[in-house]
């Protein structure tokens, strides 16, 4: 009975190891983020770089898989590990919803970086965060796709203070923001929040949908308010929504913020992950004008 044990325990060892090297075999390759299609005959190299081995060579309108894009070059599967196709030799698939939100971009001077905030309906408090940047003269995908959650009652064209809605448009970003300092590698204005940092939501004040530093009793001074020095404001952007002009109870405070969780929508903000918002403030550059777009494919038909 104990040489049948020890011969059973011979043969797992055995075969253990032989199994992990086809499961990291197979795992060896990222996830499938998009497609891409040949612009020319196209090399796939072994690294990111031109002097690299070649593995294979494509012909023109060939379309394959890409787990994302490191500088200039997309990565792709080959052999079951990560290779490199140049950018300039290929262009992106495009869904029909993205093709037209990106088509609304392409008549805005300088607008370079864009960060789609969709829906599936205007109910749905769930949406898909995609940031999308030109290069070489043509819209690429930037940062892998983000889960996100916006206002508890959805999106709404037609926003009003207090409706728990979101707006669908397309706005430019103000300032970035945090009770933390500001972290390394993000080039957008950053102001670090205290406790006397107020934005204004009194739709009767002069100061609505405003930013108000003030060191006496806010509840004296204004009906309703948004302490600036909010945990899920740790970091944060601004979202130029009804900001110019300012249309008192139009909405105000719309914000990109850390979320509570992925169940659990906003009072109207954009909010996703913390290591998101990290990632989307150190990708956004003020020199490539980002814009956000919001919304679900058939409300952004009209967004202009």
């Amino acid at each position: 009975m104990k040489r049948l044990m020890m011969a059973t325990l011979l043969v797992l060892l055995i075969i253990q190891p032989t199994d992990l090297t086809k499961a990291e075999m197979k795992t060896s390759c990222e996830a499938t983020q998009f497609k891409i299609v040949m612009k020319t005959t196209t090399d796939v190299k072994e690294k990111a770089s031109a002097a690299s081995k070649t593995l294979k060579t494509y012909k023109k309108n060939k379309e394959l898989s890409a787990s994302g894009r490191t500088g200039n070059w997309y990565k792709v599967c080959h052999s079951k590990k990560t290779a490199y196709i140049k950018m300039a030799d290929a262009k992106e698939v495009f869904s029909s919803g993205e093709k037209v939100l990106l088509k609304k971009f392409d008549t805005r001077k300088g607008v370079n970086q864009v960060v789609s905030v969709t829906g599936k309906s205007m109910s749905d408090t769930k949406v898909a965060i995609q940031t999308y940047e030109k290069k070489q003269g043509e819209w690429r995908r930037a940062l892998k796709k983000m889960e996100g959650v916006i206002g508890k009652n959805g999106f709404t064209k037609s926003k009003k203070e207090g409706d728990g809605k979101s707006p669908v448009g397309i706005y430019s970003f103000g300032t970035a923001f945090g009770s933390k300092t500001k972290p390394p590698g993000v080039k957008m204005n950053y102001r670090k929040t205290t406790k006397y940092d107020y934005w204004i939501d009194d739709r009767t004040s002069k100061d609505y949908n405003k930013w108000i530093t003030y060191k006496g009793n806010p509840s004296s001074k204004w009906k309703s308010f948004e302490r600036m020095n909010h945990e899920l404001y740790r970091y944060g952007a601004v979202i130029n929504y009804n900001t110019n002009p300012i249309i008192k109870g139009k909405g105000s405070a719309i914000f990109l913020h850390i979320w509570r969780g992925e169940t659990k929508p906003t009072a109207g903000c954009t909010a996703t992950a913390e290591k998101n918002v990290l990632s989307l403030l150190k990708w956004m550059d003020p020199a490539q004008k980002p814009h956000v777009v919001m919304g679900t494919n058939d409300s952004l038909k009209s967004a202009e």
